[in-house]
């Protein structure tokens, strides 16, 4: 071989070579965008997650405090029903008493 078709080929493999590193270096500049577009996105989706656990904390809270009053009002409920009762029993004896009064006479 003479040394022109050494150096043809030579510039040959440098051609090729550099083509492949181009290549090369295009595909990792591929992947690093997607890689950055990937990390964004799950940036988002993390600050979502803290936004929905801030919000169900929030509702936790409202929740608990409905319950609260819930609780409340049926306990004033309950307390309510039983002086009704406690009056109806009182009326009801009394009327019974008047009764057993009348019968005597």
């Amino acid at each position: 071989m003479s040394d022109k078709d050494l150096v043809k080929e030579f510039k040959a493999e440098l051609a090729e070579i550099t083509k492949d590193s181009d290549d090369a270096l295009a595909k990792v500049k591929s992947k690093e965008s997607r890689m950055k577009q990937v990390l964004i996105k799950l940036e988002h989706r993390e600050q979502d997650v803290h936004s929905c656990g801030h919000k169900i904390g929030e509702q936790n809270k409202e929740i608990a405090e409905l319950k609260a009053k819930l609780e409340t009002k049926t306990r004033l409920l309950d307390e309510a029903l039983q002086r009704i009762k406690d009056i109806h029993d009182d009326s009801t004896e009394k009327t019974d008493t008047d009764t057993d009064d009348k019968d005597l006479d």
